[in-house]
C-alpha cells in the first residue's frame, strides 16, 4: 500500500506540471456550471420562441455529467501511463516492488475514488433534475467504474500517447448507451446494455433500483476485467 501512496503522489507531481493533464481536473465542474447556468437559458428561450421545453431531457443531461466527469478523470489516468510507457518509466516500475498491481492500482484505482468524489460533487452542485442523493451516489459509483473501464480500455490498445489521444476522441462512443436507452424504442434499446453508460442513463430514467444499479456495476466490471487482463498481458511481454 505504501508503494501504491508513493507512486500516486509522484503521478501528482508529474499531473501538476503537464498542462493538458492539469487543465482536466477542473473540467467537469467547469462543463457542469456550463450546463448549470447556460440550458435553462436556452430552455426559456426555447419556450418562448418555439414553444419547446428542455425539463424533460434535464435528467439526460444528469446523466451527461455523470459520464463525462469521471471520464476526464480517467483520460488523466490513461495519458499519464501512457506518457510513463514512451519515458520507458513503466519499464522501470515493472522491475521494482511496485510492478503489476500495486503500480495499476496508483494509476488507475486512485485516480477512480477521485473520479467518485468528483462525480457526486458534480451531480449535487450541477445537477438540473432534483437528483435524489441516493440516485447521485449509484450514478457516481457506476461512472467511476465506467471512467476506469475506459481508461483500462485505452492504456491496453494504444501503444502510445499519440494512440490514446487518437483512442480519447473515440471516446463518445462509449456514451452511445445513454442515449439508447432515452431516445431507442424497448427492445431495441437493450442492444446497448453492454455498454455501461446504458445503466447511467437507465438509472436518471427509471430510478436507483436495484435492478438498474446491479448490472451497471456488473457491465462496468466486467469491462474492466477485460482490458486489465489485456494491459498486464501485454506488459509482461
Amino acid at each position: 500500500m505504501r508503494q501504491t501512496l508513493n507512486l500516486f503522489r509522484i503521478g501528482m507531481r508529474q499531473i501538476t506540471r503537464d498542462g493538458m493533464l492539469f487543465v482536466l481536473l477542473p473540467a467537469p465542474f467547469l462543463v457542469g456550471m456550463v450546463l448549470k447556468f447556460a440550458l435553462p437559458v436556452a430552455g426559456r428561450v426555447l419556450e418562448d420562441t418555439l414553444s419547446f421545453s428542455l425539463s424533460p431531457w434535464y435528467a439526460l443531461v444528469d446523466g451527461l455529467l455523470a459520464c463525462l466527469t469521471p471520464a476526464f478523470v480517467a483520460m488523466i489516468s490513461a495519458f499519464l501511463l501512457l506518457e510513463e510507457r514512451d519515458e520507458g518509466i513503466s519499464a522501470f516500475y515493472q522491475i521494482s516492488p511496485a510492478q503489476g498491481y500495486p503500480y495499476l492500482a496508483a494509476r488507475m484505482a486512485l485516480p477512480m475514488i477521485w473520479a467518485l468524489v468528483s462525480t457526486i460533487a458534480a451531480l449535487i452542485l450541477f445537477n438540473l433534475s432534483a437528483l435524489p442523493m441516493g440516485l447521485i451516489l449509484a450514478a457516481a459509483l457506476v461512472g467511476a467504474l465506467t471512467g476506469l473501464a475506459i481508461a483500462m480500455m485505452v492504456v491496453s490498445i494504444a501503444g502510445n500517447r499519440v494512440e490514446g489521444l487518437a483512442l480519447s476522441k473515440l471516446m463518445g462512443v462509449s456514451f452511445l448507451g445513454l442515449v439508447f436507452i432515452w431516445f431507442v424504442p424497448e427492445p431495441a434499446a437493450w442492444l446497448s446494455a453492454w455498454l455501461p453508460s446504458f445503466w447511467i442513463g437507465k438509472l436518471m430514467r427509471d430510478g436507483a433500483d436495484p435492478f438498474n444499479i446491479i448490472p451497471g456495476l456488473a457491465v462496468s466490471l466486467i469491462w474492466i476485467a477485460i482490458f486489465t487482463r489485456k494491459f498486464l498481458n501485454r506488459i509482461q511481454y
